[in-house]
């Protein structure tokens, strides 16, 4: 595990996706957990963390490189593990994914299949407290029910945007499920001027 503040540390063994742990009181929260194919390892780091317990998981998004290992993560320590709505129901295959590319990546197991947590349920069109400090706020437009996490300053932004030499940046169109959704959410997280950007790919950094 590394540390990237005090307080703050990237879980080095999540697979495809980031996956960051960070203290809160007498609680820790984990920000994603990457391919289930890297569970164990994950689960492994976990465990030989000096850190107080880990209450609860916020999972971004629903594909598999950031939600595949929560279900054992959640075995392993007995979190809640966080999801938005509208992201929730696709996981759980209620309703399909929004786009024709992202229905044809369910089917064909792009990156694996989850084996699915318990989840509990953000409300998309609202900020919650997940715990005292920790904000899940709604950033729709990757997935439906996209969300980013707020912590001291901190913004772990998911898939929200890529960051790109102190600028955001959008993901490939296909990857995007509506696009004015995600320019509305690159535009306020800007706005929001985080001390430090947490993106679900590639190295923490500054906005410009």
């Amino acid at each position: 595990m590394r540390e990237v503040i005090e307080g703050l540390y990237r879980v080095e063994a999540a697979r495809a996706g980031n996956a960051y742990l960070f203290e809160g009181g007498d609680r820790s929260v984990l920000v994603d957990s990457g391919l289930a194919s890297g569970a164990a390892k994950v689960v492994a780091e976990l465990s030989g963390a000096r850190i107080p317990r880990l209450t609860d998981v916020v999972l971004t998004h629903y594909d598999p490189d950031h939600v595949g290992a929560a279900a054992a993560v959640q075995r392993a320590t007995g979190a809640t593990v966080w999801l938005g709505a509208a992201d929730a129901r696709i996981l759980r295959g209620e309703v399909p994914p929004p786009t024709r590319t992202r229905r044809a990546m369910m089917r064909v197991g792009w990156l694996g299949r989850a084996d699915l947590p318990q989840l509990t349920e953000l409300p998309d069109d609202a900020e919650t407290e997940v715990v005292p400090g920790v904000v899940a706020v709604p950033a729709p437009g990757h997935t439906p029910g996209h969300h980013l996490v707020r912590w001291r300053g901190v913004a772990f932004i998911g898939d929200a945007a890529r960051l790109s030499h102190g600028r955001l940046v959008h993901f490939p169109g296909f990857l995007i499920s509506d696009r004015a959704q995600a320019d509305a959410t690159l535009t306020a997280i800007a706005a929001s001027r985080p001390r430090l950007v947490l993106p679900g790919h590639g190295a923490p950094g500054r906005l410009e």
